[in-house]
């Protein structure tokens, strides 16, 4: 009887993980958006094939609007992976220099800091530059409404005693960014939205993506921000000052961003050198290289390089993984603060199903 019962459990046992081994990426999604009772977007492509694309609750609670998969979305600071794929641009056309002083670009630039920190630094938060921004916030929110000019930003919020030596160590700093459009600015006198536009919007005919100031319910299309749903929906978010643009401005749909994802990470926007810049770790502890993270994957049993992306604005969360080699993304957008630590474990289960056969059946192992 013993022996029997012992059967049975094992059978019981084997019958729960079967399934749960040969689950397919969209009975993955899927179980996810039901168990997050999930608001937002999730894409999933492999080279120029779509494998799944799901929209899911609302973009407009209050007007009663669906989500789709043309809906945009506050990006966070994936924005600061767009601001850095300028910066390379312009670098590639001999207009900056990742080594050269700020001060070359910013000559009314405090003369002790800016003879020091390099764009090098500021788009891998080793400047030494403090978080002056993120403090200014927190004590009086009411600066997401100012309307300052460039050099009344980088006086404010950009200009505080350096912490440490420039490249000693990691600070995650909004106030670099700052400084990054104030430099992109200067060198080719348009506003950094136009440069994004140069670069990014127009060549790759993203209608659906850009630059937003102010309140983002003023872009078509746009969704709308919840810090809850339940028991009732619940407005979340602040107005977004330019003068943050290049830490938290960008917008985009899903698919405008896999149209993004694959034409930079696929060499179609930077040289091979700039393109190898900004995928190459400057922080190994922070795993931290030019606007974002890189991570390696064991996926179908063979170690991967993927750009590991995420972004948080207010109630708004996206992350962005992509597997450097075989063009392959993944993408989710949420209004209505998803959590990221659970879709941080959707992207490692979905990639793990989606890798060439022989991968551990365990799924995908992951270190920095």
């Amino acid at each position: 009887m013993r022996t029997s019962g012992i059967l049975r459990t094992l059978a019981a046992l084997l019958l729960i993980s079967l399934p749960a081994l040969a689950r397919t990426p969209r009975a993955l999604i899927e179980d996810f958006t039901k168990e997050q009772d999930f608001q937002g977007v999730v894409l999933l492509a492999r080279g120029g094939k779509v494998l799944h694309a799901g929209a899911y609750g609302h973009a407009d609670f209050e007007a009663h609007r669906r989500t789709s998969l043309e809906t945009r979305y506050q990006l966070g600071s994936i924005s600061k992976l767009v601001a850095s794929i300028v910066v390379l641009k312009l670098v590639d056309e001999g207009k900056l220099s990742l080594t050269a002083p700020i001060a070359t670009y910013l000559p009314d630039y405090r003369a002790d800091s800016g003879a020091k920190v390099t764009l090098h630094h500021l788009l891998s938060h080793t400047s030494g530059v403090p978080n002056d921004l993120v403090a200014s916030f927190k004590k009086d929110p009411s600066i997401a409404t100012l309307d300052l000019s460039m050099d009344e930003a980088v006086k404010r919020f950009a200009s505080g005693d350096l912490a440490f030596e420039p490249g000693a160590r990691f600070d995650y700093s909004h106030s670099n960014w700052v400084l990054v459009k104030a430099i992109i600015e200067r060198v080719t006198g348009r506003t950094y939205a136009q440069e994004v536009q140069r670069v990014l919007l127009r060549p790759l005919r993203l209608k659906s993506a850009g630059i937003f100031t102010g309140d983002f319910a003023r872009v078509p299309r746009a969704a709308q921000g919840y810090s809850a749903i339940h028991p009732a929906p619940k407005r979340g978010g602040t107005p977004n000052p330019s003068f943050i643009e290049c830490a938290g401005g960008y917008y985009s749909s899903a698919k405008d961003l896999l149209t993004l994802t694959r034409a930079v990470y696929g060499g179609k926007v930077l040289s091979a050198d700039a393109l190898k810049r900004l995928t190459t770790v400057y922080v190994p502890e922070e795993a931290y290289s030019y606007g974002g993270r890189m991570r390696t994957l064991t996926l179908g049993g063979r170690e991967k390089q993927a750009a590991w992306h995420t972004g948080s604005n207010g109630p708004f969360r996206s992350r962005l993984s992509h597997v450097l080699g075989d063009d392959l993304t993944f993408i989710v957008l949420s209004n209505a603060n998803a959590s990221l630590d659970a879709t941080q474990t959707l992207a490692e289960q979905v990639l793990a199903a989606v890798a060439p056969a022989g991968r551990s059946p365990g799924g995908a192992s992951a270190r920095p």
